[in-house]
This record gives C-alpha cells, structure tokens and sequence, in this order.
C-alpha cells in the first residue's frame, strides 16, 4: 500500500472510502487531478485552518511524499479528520467559513469557477442538446427516453433564462466587498459536512453558490420554506447577502442542476445503477411544476427586491 496507516475498517460511502486506523479517520476521495492541483487544495486547507477551522481536513502524502497515491485499486487523495465536526448552526457555519476563505491570498488555477457561470452552462446545454438530437433520432425508445426528449426544450429554455439572468446581473449591480470570490464548495447541501470538512469538495467561487445550492436541495427534498427562511436570515446575521449576490443565488437556482446530474447519471450508468438513476430522474421529471412554483415564490425569501422573470 501507498500508505503508511493501517486499515482497521474501510468503507465506500459515494465515491469516496472511509478509513479507521485506530482512534484515527482518513477519508480518501478518487482524483484524476494532477498533483499541482491538489497541492492547491493542500494550500487551501492549512490556510483556513490557520484561520481557526480546526475541523478541516489535512492532506496525508504517500511513503514517497506524494499528493495522490493508490488505495483499494484507485487513485486517491487521503485526508485525515483532525477534529469531528460540531453540527451546530450550519447557516452561521458556512457564513464564517465564507468570511475566512474570503481573505485567501493565493492565485487558485484549476479549481476557480468564479464569474465563469454563463460560460460553464452554456457549454453544458450544448453537449446536453447534442446528446437529445441523437436520442430524437434513435428508433428505439424507452419510457425515461421520451420523457428526456419532451423535457429537455423547457429545461434548454430555463437555462438560457439562467445564463441571461447572470449576464444582467453582472452588468447592472456592482458588487461589494462581500462579493468577492471566497473557498465554496462544488455542491453544499446539509450533507457535506458530515464526515468533516474536505478540501476536494471545495471550489473558488462566489459565496451565493453555496447558499443556492443549500436551497436546491431543501426544495428537492421537500423541505418546508420556513427552514429555507432560517437559514437565510441566519446566514445574513454572520454575513449581509448585498443585491448582487442575491441576484446570482436566484440565476444559479434558475439554472436546472438537478436535471442535468440526473440525466447524466441515468445514461452514464449500467444495469442496476441505471435503475436507480431512473427512479431519480422520473423524481426529477415529477417535481417540475413543484420547482418552478418554488421558483415564483423565491422573491417572497429575500431581503431585497430582485428581478422577476415575466413568464415564470
């Protein structure tokens, strides 16, 4: 093995294995990247724990000092959890995490998704369409196939609506202090937190992207708006949301996340994996008036007046 630990007990949860050695947690999470850019990710988590985040966690190079090593036939990054977490208050949390990675000094390449939105979704829907044309053009279809091919052009015409919405924001708002790119993360929900703090997770991003996809999540999963409100107010108590950053939670939440991973995942599986994407995804096709109703009512939620769209 690549490692110096012992392995007690190893389990996969998602894509990544949980490691006991003793009294110690090591998560190691599969990478195709380069060493440079976990080294960036390294960089990354001793400075926020230079900032008093203990809960974050260290980067374990292999016997020969590498970044990335091998573990249970997969190329990986280790980390180990230094200090469990304490769930309290996940709002006021992630506010303080925000502060913190605001002030990170360091130039961040591979890993920077901050005011590249449009960019990245409009490349996403055109290999997404791609993809549909091929399946309206092929004789055979099943169930998930038509309902993907009815669907795509109303979620093609929220995405423009998302791309848009980003482009007018940036054009009209100037944003403050608050907005600057901080330490995000790639999709935070309650979960992510869970099994500690891990830098692979983490993008440079804008903070809204954290708090919308918090929000993605708690509509996906039925959650009462009232939850959704709590959160933000705390949110807003650790750190003020200016228009601008309201305006980008609103495009991000316009943008359908949850239908492309769905759909992504359902044809980028096999055999009994594709059986469960596909219940995800019929979830995903049932919820669409739910989402969009959520979507009208946002406004309700913000603590400043923000642009409606005249369809929705």
């Amino acid at each position: 093995m690549d490692y110096y630990f012992r392995i007690d007990h190893i389990e996969k949860i998602g894509d990544r294995f949980i490691v006991r050695s003793g009294d110690d947690i090591y998560v190691a999470v599969p990478t195709n990247e380069k060493e440079s850019d976990v080294q960036q990710l390294y960089y990354m988590a001793m400075y926020m724990r230079a900032q008093g985040d203990e809960t974050i966690a260290t980067l374990l190079p292999t016997k020969t000092g590498r970044l990335i090593g091998m573990l249970q036939g997969e190329q990986v990054s280790v980390w180990k959890i230094e200090n469990r977490m304490q769930m309290g208050d996940i709002a006021q949390q992630l506010a303080l995490f925000h502060r913190r990675g605001r002030t990170y000094p360091y130039a961040v390449s591979s890993r920077s998704r901050f005011g590249q939105w449009g960019e990245l979704w409009g490349q996403r829907i055109d290999q997404l369409e791609q993809f549909w044309q091929l399946q309206v053009e092929s004789p055979k279809k099943n169930d998930v196939d038509k309902r993907f091919i009815e669907t795509f052009p109303y979620y093609l015409g929220f995405t423009e609506n998302a791309i848009q919405y980003v482009v007018d924001t940036q054009l009209d708002e100037v944003p403050m202090r608050s907005d600057m790119p901080t330490i995000c993360h790639e999709q935070f929900s309650q979960q992510t937190w869970e099994t500690g703090k891990i830098p692979t997770d983490w993008v440079f991003d804008h903070a809204s992207r954290d708090v919308a996809e918090w929000i993605r999540k708690q509509w996906l999963t039925a959650r009462s708006d009232e939850t959704i409100v709590r959160f933000l107010q705390t949110y807003e108590h650790s750190q003020s949301l200016s228009r601008f950053a309201w305006r980008m939670i609103y495009a991000r939440l316009l943008f359908p996340l949850h239908y492309f991973q769905a759909i992504e995942n359902y044809y980028g599986s096999e055999g009994d994996m594709r059986q469960s994407y596909a219940q995800q995804l019929r979830q995903v096709f049932d919820g669409m008036e739910t989402y969009e109703q959520k979507l009208r009512h946002f406004h309700d939620m913000t603590t400043v007046s923000i642009p409606r769209l005249d369809w929705l």
